[in-house]
């Protein structure tokens, strides 16, 4: 009987580990700032409209990914965009399996590693950057093995593609190539570097041709990416930091048990992901022996730990962590090799460990734990979603504003950030932009007020909400012209049913 090939068992464990997850929490929650971000940009590119260009987005190759799978559908409904950014993430959950397996032939650790790394998959928007930095792993593990010509083609691709999900993916995975690239010139093998190295480069312009077309063909396209760029140097930032919850800031006089004991772990976690690549180092001076599957998770770990730290929440930590945890994993499967039961303790340990950190903010639990304030069941585009009462309420609350005042041939302005509600009530943003997060110069602003015009933005629903806490992010201050036009242009609409930081404005008659 012909063996069924590895990467075809790898692949068949991811689809069973995120199919019993979509099962359990796939109509659990909804995130109407992030997850609306990227559900209303897939629906616009489902429309023929483009990313960057036409709408406020992130790099276009998510968007098409979503879109192709909202065309096998059928619709774009929520739960379709979940099943397609699952469907991403089998991609790299098959890749992270196929690196362990290289360390070991029992399933049943794979299986145990496969639970590990799918607690860890969280937010759900988020599974292109987590998959990619697992695919990350599994290529630079392998040009680590094989540093063959065509491996380094396969790697310049890599980059390429993750370039075209999100540009900043780009840069991180070409930053662990190019550690892997220092480390097998002084360690493994110089032959025909240069050649090689020309290859890889060749392979990048590979994975990266359909944002070059995009660029060649689409016109406008090119300019606003280099919009896009120049606001992003001016930010100075992708994220609104956050101060880093280390261990030793934790707060014991006001939490209780298990919040004291999640908040030590995920501040030891962030502690990991620093001593990571120093433990690394010292594993080589101490011993010759070298583990290249660990080597390639340190490389791909260094600057995926940038993103961890960008913003320090748990978020982020579970973007950035899963070389920290496949390294941990190698290691493991090296160290216990010859003793199972101290092996099963460790990974049984790591499970555990995840859970009272990272299975505290996921969706079932969150639905769980919110027994006196239960999740209430919604329908939203056909689908049954249930969702925290307080969202839920806001929801029902902004379909009857809709209903009620919103006239035929008008358009519905929402700020800041609450993008989920454009597909919700099945309407387009009047704006290109559909996040107001960051603070916006003065042209940019009035650029807006003339698309508002523009658009008949009769309706307006606007939040005041001081983001971290802080009140340089409310709206009134991040986008102090465009507040006062909407105050100045637009009359308040009473709305008791609205939650007592949004505000219902209605423009005044012309």
């Amino acid at each position: 009987m012909k063996r069924v090939p590895d990467w075809l068992c790898a692949a068949m464990l991811s689809f069973l580990l995120l199919g019993i997850m979509f099962v359990l929490q796939g109509n659990i929650g909804i995130n109407l700032a992030d997850e609306g971000y990227l559900w209303y940009g897939a629906i616009q590119t489902s429309n023929g409209e483009v990313p960057f260009l036409d709408f406020q987005s992130y790099d276009p190759g998510r968007y098409y990914w979503v879109a192709l799978w909202f065309k096998i559908f059928g619709n774009t409904d929520l739960l379709t965009l979940r099943i397609a950014v699952l469907l991403f993430q089998m991609l790299g959950l098959t890749c992270a399996l196929l690196v362990v397996r290289r360390m070991t032939k029992s399933w049943r650790y794979l299986l145990i590693i496969g639970v590990l790394l799918l607690l860890w998959v969280f937010p759900r928007h988020k599974m292109f950057d987590i998959s990619i930095c697992m695919i990350a792993v599994y290529m630079v593990s392998l040009l680590l093995e094989k540093p063959k010509p065509s491996q380094y083609l396969y790697s310049g691709i890599t980059i390429g593609l993750a370039a075209f999900f999100g540009s900043n993916h780009g840069l991180y995975v070409l930053v662990s190539f190019v550690l892997a690239c220092l480390y097998i010139f002084f360690k493994l093998d110089r032959t025909n570097a240069i050649k090689k190295i020309c290859i890889m480069v060749i392979g990048i312009f590979i994975g990266y041709s359909p944002m070059l077309l995009m660029f060649s063909f689409i016109p406008g396209f090119f300019n606003s990416f280099i919009d896009m760029i120049i606001w992003l140097f001016r930010l100075g930032n992708t994220n609104i930091p956050l101060p880093i919850p280390w261990p030793w800031r934790v707060d014991f006089a006001h939490l209780q048990g298990i919040d004291i004991l999640s908040g030590l772990i995920v501040g030891c976690l962030f502690l990991l992901l620093l001593l990571f690549p120093a433990g690394w180092v010292i594993r080589r001076f101490v011993s010759e022996k070298t583990n290249l599957f660990l080597t390639a998770a340190v490389f791909v770990g260094i600057p995926y730990a940038y993103v961890a730290f960008s913003r320090a929440d748990i978020g982020h930590l579970a973007q950035g962590i899963p070389p920290l945890l496949l390294g941990i994993c190698f290691w493991a499967l090296e160290y216990f090799k010859h003793n199972r039961a101290k092996l099963i303790v460790f990974m049984t340990a790591m499970l555990i460990v995840s859970c009272l950190s990272i299975g505290r903010f996921q969706p079932l639990y969150q639905q769980i734990k919110a027994a006196p304030n239960p999740y209430e069941k919604l329908t939203l585009m056909n689908h049954d979603v249930w969702i925290d009462a307080s969202s839920a309420h806001f929801i029902r609350a902004v379909e009857d504003i809709k209903q009620q005042y919103l006239k035929q041939g008008e358009n519905l302005f929402i700020a800041p950030h609450t993008p989920a509600l454009y597909p919700i009530l099945n309407l387009k943003s009047p704006l290109w932009d559909i996040y107001l997060l960051f603070p916006e110069t003065e042209d940019k602003q009035r650029k807006q007020i003339e698309e508002l015009k523009e658009k008949n933005a009769a309706l307006v629903i606007l939040g005041d909400i001081a983001l971290d806490g802080r009140d340089d992010m409310r709206f009134r201050n991040t986008h102090p012209i465009l507040w006062q036009y909407l105050i100045s242009h637009y009359q308040q609409i009473s709305a008791e049913a609205m939650p007592p930081n949004y505000t219902v404005l209605r423009r005044l008659d012309r």
